[in-house]
């Protein structure tokens, strides 16, 4: 009877040690996750932050560019405004003359009207043309003085060779 009570208690301690080593390995485990969960609880705050960040970035470059457009609004009404009162201008300026006149008649007077609108229009055409033309050769002679060759510029800029070349020859040498 003796050797059955001795192994049941070496069958108990062995099934009590190999409790305890499962226990130690569940700890170890849990032990384990808690600090990949730790770290990965760092990482997530960092990337939270990092997002919170960009947004508030982004919200602020957002109304800078609706200040932009709200400028560029109110610029664009004063500007109307201004052709609108310098037109009222002009249309008092001819009916006063219409008047002094007396001898025009309505078509004449039309006509005369519509010539000066299209000259004013023509003379806008005319700057438009000379400020983009100086614009051009400005870049012309940003991209030459890069390194890049006639052709290259010319055909970036859809542009001839010939121009290309004046533009280098000409606005160049006031540039340089």
């Amino acid at each position: 009877m003796d050797a059955y009570i001795v192994l049941f208690i070496f069958f108990g301690l062995i099934l009590i040690l190999w409790s305890l080593r499962a226990i130690k390995k569940d700890v170890e485990r849990g032990e384990k996750i808690l600090h990949e969960s730790e770290r990965v609880q760092k990482t997530l705050s960092q990337l939270l932050n990092e997002a919170i960040d960009t947004i508030e970035e982004l919200d602020s470059f957002g109304d800078y560019i609706i200040e932009r457009i709200e400028n560029k609004v109110k610029w664009a009404k004063s500007e109307i405004l201004d052709m609108r009162i310098s037109q009222v201008k002009e249309n008092t300026e001819h009916t006063e003359n219409e008047k002094k006149i007396g001898k025009a008649t309505d078509f004449e007077v039309y006509t005369e009207k519509m010539a000066y609108i299209e000259s004013n229009k023509d003379m806008q055409k005319n700057e438009n043309k000379k400020r983009s033309k100086e614009e051009l050769y400005k870049k012309v002679i940003e991209l030459y003085k890069q390194g890049y060759t006639v052709e290259q510029i010319a055909s970036s800029l859809n542009i001839g060779k010939g121009e290309v070349k004046l533009a280098i020859k000409v606005v160049g040498r006031e540039s340089i």
